[in-house]
């Protein structure tokens, strides 16, 4: 063995990786610092993120409530009672059973019968009205029924033209109501509803004019 291997083997330890921990000294006399150790983050567990994304998600909205539908109206046949006078007439009202307003004679359609027909049936319990109907309606108005539980509902009447030829002393419904006759325009003024209003007034305005 020749000396430079005796020296190495006596004064020199052999060759090998640099212990990390050994340069360490050596790095901080020269002013470094050591790396500082990341944070290694958290995997958010399955059950956190799906708490998250349902706080994330807004509450389901509850449906509004449906209204109720409104009733359609019921339908009723009137007569327009005139009794003429020159160039105006006379219009026969009657009282209601329940409230005993002012209203028309008016009834309920039948069977194989026209509103005419009704008109002049109704005419003729209601008020003691004889006379001649006219084929085709003045129009049409809306009136609220009352009906014996309580209950209003809502009626379109058709109303027909009615010229009286005969007012009886004695009908099916005497007693049960009122009748007296009035002018259009005073009719007009007694009347609640307001379609009945105009119906009259247009009325009285084609006399005048005719």
């Amino acid at each position: 063995m020749s000396k430079a291997s005796k020296k190495g083997q006596a004064g020199h330890p052999p060759a090998g990786p640099a212990d990390p921990a050994a340069l360490r000294p050596a790095e901080q006399a020269a002013g470094k610092q050591p790396a500082a150790e990341q944070p290694v983050a958290k995997k958010p567990s399955v059950k956190a993120t799906a708490k998250k994304a349902a706080a994330k998600e807004p509450a389901p909205k509850k449906p509004a409530p449906k209204k109720k539908a409104e009733p359609a109206p019921r339908l009723q046949y009137g007569v327009l009672a005139l009794r003429l006078r020159g160039s105006s007439a006379d219009v026969l009202l009657i009282t209601s059973r329940g409230t005993r307003r002012w209203i028309i004679p008016k009834g309920n359609p039948e069977k194989g019968r026209t509103g005419a027909e009704v008109g002049a049936i109704e005419a003729f319990e209601e008020a003691g009205l004889i006379g001649e109907v006219w084929t085709r309606p003045l129009g049409t108005y809306l009136s609220p029924k009352h009906l014996p539980s309580g209950r209003i509902v809502p009626c379109k009447i058709e109303v027909y033209r009615m010229d009286v030829e005969e007012v009886l002393d004695d009908w099916p419904e005497k007693g049960q109501r009122d009748r007296r006759w009035y002018s259009l325009d005073e009719a007009a003024m007694l009347v609640g509803e307001g379609g009945l209003v105009a119906l009259m007034l247009e009325v009285n305005a084609e006399l005048i004019g005719r």
